[in-house]
């Protein structure tokens, strides 16, 4: 899988050798209409989603071994989650003693669109529980994850020569003054608990003009992550109201705002069975405690969640420092461990559901 380059958008090949890999297994595997592969193991008992992602940030890392790590791009994000999943998800069916269906996803970008569990949510199959393959590290549990709000924001000016900038308003500064008073308004980078307050930065910003001139258009894209307790629909209105403020007070400066993606931050229940499922095969397997994570990122579970009110939550191997890095690497116990959690926590999870459809109705 790491041999095979797989950035987002650009996900078939491997789409194709992973579906292979599935039928190779006895798995009834399908590619949908939106890319993603999809397998299936069982037809009753309990319903279960495995939902990992295929594509990847761009940039090739030459795959290589290194004792007991692997390095590739995808390595962490996340394609040893993935893989986990599938053998684990094989390892669990074999080993139940109870029917369970288990259906390995496969989607496609994760990293940009969303588009794979979009489609996965329109093709409307019901599950009983749902884990996403991401780094949580093999003896943690990811329970939350920040939502986002995504800005792209056009700063107009006249503009002028660069031999007399004071004639002429700048883009540029309009656009430098209009983040410095945002920052203060509306994000709290230096917080302690930077999962509960709004977070942000620009991802990327363009002045336009030759080189001897005084912008007259500067673009900024901004990134901001939400706690939540903020939905983002109010905070867009709020910087909808702030932009329209602070060009009012600058005749000399058009400001034009467009919400690029509003995704709702998703926060699960610590108290289900699915998840204690998940930490007595952690315990068992790692003899250590279970943490539970809340990350500051934003994921496909935040999509699924907004349609889906069922037990979900994120596990994988990995260290997601490493996500989106030159150095991305697994460690191969590590990996190696979470298919063992797999294949232990899945048949707990249908016996459980076995004994609760045994047990006589209450009258």
């Amino acid at each position: 899988m790491l041999e095979t380059y797989s950035p987002s958008g650009s996900e078939a090949e491997v789409a194709q050798l992973i579906h292979n890999e599935m039928r190779a297994h006895k798995i009834v595997s399908r590619i949908d209409r939106a890319g993603n592969v999809l397998g299936t193991l069982g037809n009753e008992g309990p319903s279960v989603l495995l939902c990992g992602h295929m594509d990847t940030v761009p940039g090739r890392i030459p795959v290589r071994r290194d004792g007991d790590f692997l390095y590739g791009r995808g390595a962490v994000d996340a394609k040893a989650a993935l893989a986990a999943m599938i053998y684990g998800a094989i390892a669990a069916k074999q080993g139940s003693a109870f029917p369970i269906q288990i259906t390995v996803a496969g989607v496609v970008e994760e990293e940009t669109s969303s588009k794979g569990i979009k489609e996965i949510i329109n093709e409307g199959s019901h599950y009983d529980l749902a884990v996403f393959g991401e780094p949580s590290g093999v003896s943690n549990i990811i329970i939350g994850y920040k939502g986002s709000l995504r800005l792209h924001l056009t700063f107009l000016t006249a503009g002028g020569h660069s031999a007399a900038p004071w004639l002429s308003a700048s883009s540029y500064d309009a656009s430098a003054v209009f983040w410095s008073e945002f920052q203060r308004q509306f994000l709290q980078n230096e917080a302690q608990s930077k999962f509960d307050v709004a977070t942000g930065c620009v991802t990327n910003i363009i002045s336009d003009g030759p080189g001897n001139s005084v912008p007259a258009k500067t673009t900024l894209d901004v990134d901001i992550r939400i706690p939540p307790h903020i939905k983002p629909q109010e905070l867009a209105k709020k910087v909808e109201d702030f932009s329209t403020i602070f060009a009012r007070n600058r005749k000399d400066v058009r400001v034009q705002l467009r919400i690029d993606d509003e995704t709702e931050a998703f926060l699960g229940s610590t108290d289900s069975y699915p998840l204690a499922a998940f930490r007595w095969a952690i315990r068992k397997l790692q003899g250590t405690p279970v943490v539970f994570l809340r990350k500051t990122g934003t994921g496909d579970i935040n999509v699924y969640a907004v349609n889906q009110r069922i037990p979900m939550f994120t596990y994988g191997p990995g260290d997601s420092k490493l996500d989106h890095t030159e150095n991305e690497r697994v460690s191969i116990p590590d990996y190696l461990a979470s298919i063992e959690v797999y294949a232990n926590a899945l048949p707990r999870i249908a016996e459980r559901f076995n004994q609760a459809e045994m047990q006589p109705a209450i009258k």
